[in-house]
């Protein structure tokens, strides 16, 4: 019998962690600075668009023309008359109550219906099903507006 030397290991694949966590380091710190670098390319202005009359409104140009809902009131008064928003874009609803006087952060509050969709980040692809006031009820501005929605069509 002849004396045969050890095989050698195999031939390692991939990357070593060491490695694996500097790539995924480098990467984390590229999208951090590329969301700085949209985030403050949104807020330049660098536009050369001609200035809004300041009788424009910023309600007036946010107006879709399909919304169904009654004109807001141009007083704020101290009872507003709720329409029913069933059916209505969620962003559409919750313009409308801000423009009545209710407060967007405080008072108009958001929920959803959807077991897998929790949480309504972006009203504008929401449509309202349920709302916590009657519509055709008066309500005191200021009073917590509840509007339950869905991403269901």
């Amino acid at each position: 019998m002849t004396y045969q030397p050890p095989m050698p290991p195999p031939a390692r694949r991939g990357f070593s962690g060491a490695a694996v966590a500097l790539i995924a380091l480098l990467a984390l710190g590229a999208g951090c600075l590329g969301g700085v670098a949209v985030g403050s390319a949104g807020g330049s202005s660098t536009s050369t668009a001609e200035p809004q009359p300041a009788s424009t409104t910023k309600a007036a140009q946010a107006k879709p023309e399909d919304t169904r809902l009654p004109e807001p009131a141009q007083t704020k008064s101290k009872y507003v008359k709720l329409p029913d928003f069933r059916g209505q874009n969620a962003a559409i609803a919750k313009q409308w109550l801000v423009d009545q006087g209710w407060d967007e952060f405080a008072d108009i509050k958001l929920g959803s219906q959807d077991p897998y969709d929790t949480m309504v980040l972006l009203p504008e692809n929401w449509t309202v099903t349920k709302q916590s006031h009657r519509p055709g009820s008066k309500v005191k501005v200021g009073t917590t507006i509840v509007l339950t929605c869905t991403k269901e069509s």
